[in-house]
């Protein structure tokens, strides 16, 4: 813990050498107060970092234990508040931020979110199962697939020893969402194929007939879903793998349940308790979806040509894009957490922090049988270096965004005011290099050696130069550190300087772009993957192709969308992308099957027929997901809503582009090719 009443100032205990803490005594008469003041201005290192300009704030700086150890922060974090809180009254107030704690809190929110979301998407996904098969046991055989699945994957990850990280946590709502699409085309079908069978048919039989014609479909379409979320094994970062890896095992799991107990439940329930309530009124989901699709395939080339000019005003979007992220845009504007970080950065220097480390090289050895009267004097003894530095910590200062810097210059001129006593001439960096020693041996002496290790290492070659950022974020800071590297490119390379970045702002600037860019590598795996599934199991290239049209358009609108309104990309928004193109790839898969069956048999239906097939099933497998998703736009976590919404919006996408704009795609060649037989040939008479 570091505050005023640990830190130390320029006064000693009497008949000692024994320096005190800002409050030893206690400031409890005016007289102290005023000393204390006093005290504080001569110790200029403190303001901005243990105490505000007016002296109405102070920070009491709490270390934290490093990743990797076994303490539970979010209960470290409890603690703390629930030891402030007997101080708070009387209009004081007591605020708790910084990294660690964001870090707790959004574990928190997002368990929180989990907790209200899980049911409230359970409850939705059933509503519209219902609704597509209009039976409870429909309802119960889809809830009861998802829920072995989330039981068989998290069992998995505790037999492992995987921890359940920001990304896993969010797992359930996404194999609740898309653990029943399966099922929503096993129920669909089978209703049809029951509706028609024949007069002492065995219900065994029945089943298998009806599911024999789902097995090439829902395969690839599971399989191709599975990609998308395994592609994320490319990302550089731990729980962004996990997340993939998990979620598809999954939605695997989906499948092979899909394939053994839904069938077997099937077979057990009858016929009675999955048949449609009304079976004369079986073809009307079919019948209305048909009728709001046929206008737009009875004129393809138009409808072709609308859609086109859509992608065309929507994907120039795209180059608008950019990338922008925050770890504090992870909570609400009006969240507490917010308004204690923006009290504290009103108040201080700022909670974010980024570490400028700086390394010089050693001075050159004493050839052997040279007399050395004494050790030369390493870089940070060195008055020219250190006055280099306090140019460096001059120009961050001078820099936006930055509200305070210390570091080896600005440290050791405090210390040497304070030690020739407060002489204003003396705030400066002594000019020969064995009083700059002697003045570090008075740093140690007076505040610590611990606390100067936290600027420079013992050997005097390596510094550290802290920069308070009041508002952190990726595109801002990024443009601060290439104007300290080129500083430092020209005015302490030529020293030997080598400069590095640590710290929690350093860690998330390297973190976003390498999750960013990784989505590039997984969208394009989700792809090939889709394509080379669906070619090895229909060997046609040109299908293959048709199957990602679609969803590969509607990213491209949620793109072209995010350029024009300016959401940025994010950690959050750019992993909508690789899950989108593995769903909404399911829905060309299945209508394309019902045109050109991937089992091999002949089909002679039309695009129109073929929506009426699979059509209803389709739709409600693109609203129950996109529900499903969509209900994290009232997660308490914004990156948590912009990323359902985006996947919601593109599978909304997605489906509208199958069955219209594939549909239409279809129609048109069909009516070229009909054309073209149906054109006479033409007569050439010999003259």
């Amino acid at each position: 813990v570091l505050s005023l009443a640990y830190e130390r100032r320029d006064r000693v205990y009497t008949g000692t050498l024994d320096f005190r803490p800002f409050l030893d005594p206690l400031p409890d008469t005016p007289e102290l107060m005023e000393t204390l003041r006093g005290d504080l201005a001569a110790a200029s290192i403190t303001r901005g970092t243990l105490v505000s300009s007016d002296h109405r704030a102070v920070a009491i700086h709490v270390g934290t234990p490093a990743h990797g150890r076994t303490v539970d922060r979010i209960d470290t974090y409890r603690r703390i508040v629930a030891a402030a809180k007997p101080f708070e009254g009387d209009g004081h107030r007591i605020s708790v931020a910084g990294a660690p704690v964001a870090e707790a809190l959004l574990g928190t929110h997002i368990l929180q979110d989990l907790g209200r979301l899980l049911p409230l998407c359970l409850s939705v996904i059933a509503v519209v199962i219902w609704v597509g098969c209009r039976r409870v046991w429909g309802v119960a055989l889809a809830l009861g697939n998802v829920g072995a699945a989330i039981v068989v994957t998290f069992g998995l990850m505790g037999w492992t020893g995987v921890p359940v990280y920001l990304t896993t946590a969010m797992l359930p709502v996404i194999l609740t969402t898309i653990g029943v699409a399966d099922e929503i085309h096993v129920f669909w079908h089978y209703q049809r194929t029951l509706a028609t069978s024949g007069p002492g048919e065995p219900h065994a039989s029945t089943v298998e007939r009806a599911l024999s014609r789902l097995v090439g479909p829902v395969a690839f379409t599971t399989v191709t879903t599975a990609f998308g979320f395994l592609s994320f094994l490319s990302s550089p970062i731990e729980p962004v793998r996990f997340f993939g890896l998990f979620a598809g095992v999954g939605v695997l799991f989906c499948l092979v349940w899909s394939y053994t107990v839904t069938p077997a439940a099937l077979v057990l329930l009858g016929p009675d308790r999955l048949g449609r309530p009304l079976p004369e009124r079986q073809g009307s989901a079919g019948s209305r979806v048909v009728r709001l699709a046929a206008p737009l395939l009875a004129r393809p080339g138009r409808t072709l040509a609308a859609l086109a000019a859509v992608t065309l005003l929507l994907g120039t979007g795209a180059a608008r894009l950019f990338v922008q992220d925050s770890w504090i845009d992870g909570f609400a504007p009006e969240s507490s957490f917010r308004h204690a970080t923006d009290r504290i950065n009103q108040n201080l220097h700022g909670s974010h922090i980024l570490l400028a480390h700086l390394t010089f090289p050693a001075p050159p050895e004493p050839e052997e049988d040279a007399f050395v009267f004494e050790e030369p004097p390493q870089p940070l003894e060195t008055p020219g270096v250190l006055e280099a530095i306090g140019g460096f910590e001059q120009f961050l200062r001078s820099q936006p965004g930055v509200g305070g810097v210390l570091g080896p210059h600005s440290h050791l001129t405090a210390v040497t005011y304070l030690w020739l006593g407060r002489q204003e001439t003396a705030r400066a960096v002594p000019k020969d290099p064995r009083r700059v020693r002697l003045a570090w041996e008075r740093f140690d002496m007076g505040r610590g050696a611990q606390r100067r290790r936290e600027v420079v290492d013992d050997d005097m070659r390596r510094g550290v130069v802290t920069i308070f950022l009041e508002n952190a974020n990726y595109r801002d800071t990024a443009v601060l550190m290439d104007g300290i590297r080129a500083y430092a490119a020209r005015h302490l390379a030529p020293l030997g300087a080598k400069l590095d970045f640590g710290g929690d702002v350093a860690v998330s600037q390297a973190m976003i772009p390498a999750i960013v860019e990784t989505q590039v590598t997984s969208v394009l795996l989700a792809l090939l993957t889709s394509l080379a599934a669906v070619w090895l199991a229909t060997r046609s290239l040109a299908t293959s192709l048709l199957t990602i049209v679609p969803v590969s358009v509607a990213v491209l609108w949620v793109f072209g969308g995010m350029g024009w309104m300016g959401i940025p990309l994010g950690v959050a928004t750019s992993m909508f992308c690789s899950i989108s193109l593995g769903i909404g790839v399911d829905y060309a898969i299945h209508y394309l099957d019902r045109l050109r069956p991937f089992a091999g048999e002949a089909s002679t239906a039309t695009p129109l027929e073929a929506i009426a097939d699979v059509g209803p099933a389709i739709v409600v497998d693109a609203v129950a997901i996109a529900l499903g998703f969509g209900l994290l736009a009232i997660s308490q976590v914004p990156a948590n809503a912009r990323f359902g919404v985006l996947v919601a919006l593109a599978l909304v996408a997605s489906a509208v582009l199958t069955l219209v704009g594939l549909g239409a795609l279809l129609s048109w060649t069909e009516g070229r090719r009909r054309v073209a037989v149906e054109r006479p040939a033409p007569v050439i008479q010999r003259g």
